[in-house]
């Protein structure tokens, strides 16, 4: 097994189709480098394979897959990633060839590496869990087609044979574990609800910021509500939800906001399901402040990303408001073309970092119907 640091060879692998715009491959591969980079990798090669559709054996093709072993051999890579999500069967047959040019190579899907940066990223108990649970729904079929080349080699005409015992050992392994770690959520899950309960019980609203993954969201959290809370410039650097609270002048009282992990395009529904109790506090707020990287040159695809996940958490009809963030970054901005094209998403234009347009931004969520309705709700009761 390979011994995973800063110093892997990495190999980007790639299946665009043949209409497929040369920049849109040039940008998913340059997010993949991204991922790469933040896992502290470095990317020594790069092929993309152009067909209409993916290989049912090796997914590239077998003879994409013998040029790519040529490659692992030159360049001395460690670590291939195939820009996708793969099925087992496929991953296991490239670590087959790859291995002829190097013996302890590591072939990885995009979502292998995404689980090793949330496992380094992690900090809380529960997001630990959710990694560990998102790791063994993506991991358990890879390790019954182990378990089944065991009953192959083992069993004979006939005989049940000792592949098909380690096989049924291996699937019950997994189904406890992911029995226990489900338990183990639930008790955190409730102590969240027990304390939004209580939030809702105060009367205050709730604002919870989304958003792709370094797109500015924790600064803005931090920004708002004076925190402190770590800040890089890398994908996934927040995985855990942190709530706070902050005033806006005319409600004349404070409101809860909350941070969670960013979103990416193409994130499987078994991730989304691990961390959906990271995520209530997105699904139970009143209001989205959906931040956007204004700087990135495909950044009406990102925001497509974002609503797909907001559709797959069922609170794609929750009222949002767009904020633009990284003004600064952008010579010429053109905010009427913005505005016009996401104008019921009342859009904003912020620089978290350097603190431009956060008042304009504050008096937009104050035009917040919920938030008027839930503050007059409120000050009547003490009355």
């Amino acid at each position: 097994m390979i011994n995973l640091s800063q110093n892997n060879r990495f190999m980007l692998i790639g299946l665009a189709p043949y209409n497929q715009d040369k920049e849109k491959t040039l940008a998913d591969f340059e997010e993949l480098e991204l991922l790469v980079h933040t896992f502290e990798g470095r990317v020594y090669a790069a092929t993309v394979q152009n067909a209409s559709r993916f290989d049912n054996a090796t997914f590239i093709g077998k003879g994409k897959a013998q040029e790519v072993a040529e490659t692992i051999l030159k360049e001395k890579i460690d670590i291939a990633v195939i820009n996708a999500t793969v099925k087992p069967g496929q991953l296991y047959t490239l670590k087959k060839i790859f291995e002829r040019s190097n013996p302890d190579i590591s072939v990885w899907d995009r979502v292998d590496l995404i689980l090793k940066i949330f496992s380094k990223h992690a900090q809380t108990s529960e997001a630990k869990l959710q990694i560990r649970l998102s790791h063994l729904h993506h991991m358990g079929p890879k390790i019954y087609g182990i378990g089944m080349e065991l009953s192959q080699q083992g069993g004979g005409i006939g005989t049940r044979g000792m592949g098909e015992t380690n096989t049924e050992i291996m699937r019950r392994h997994f189904r406890d574990e992911i029995r226990n770690i489900h338990k183990e959520l639930k008790k955190l899950s409730q102590n969240r609800s027990q304390q939004m309960s209580q939030r809702k019980r105060n009367g205050l609203p709730t604002i919870s910021i989304v958003g792709y993954t370094n797109s500015g969201k924790t600064t803005l959290f931090n920004t708002l509500g004076k925190k402190s809370n770590l800040v890089k410039d890398e994908l996934f650097a927040t995985l855990d939800s942190s709530v706070c609270k902050f005033y806006l002048p005319s409600i004349g009282n404070e409101v809860f906001l909350s941070d969670t992990i960013g979103f990416i395009k193409n994130l499987p529904t078994e991730l989304i399901d691990s961390f959906k109790s990271t995520l209530m506090e997105t699904v139970n707020a009143d209001l989205l402040l959906h931040v956007i990287d204004v700087s990135d040159p495909w950044v009406n695809d990102k925001i497509i990303a974002v609503e797909k996940i907001l559709r797959d958490l069922k609170i794609e009809t929750k009222t949002r408001i767009y904020v633009f963030n990284k003004i600064d970054a952008v010579k010429d901005l053109n905010k009427e073309e913005l505005v016009a094209q996401y104008a019921s998403f009342h859009p904003q234009f912020i620089s978290a970092k350097f603190q431009q347009g956060l008042n304009e931004l504050k008096v937009e969520i104050q035009k917040n119907k919920g938030f008027n309705d839930k503050m007059r709700d409120k000050f009547l009761s003490v009355i």
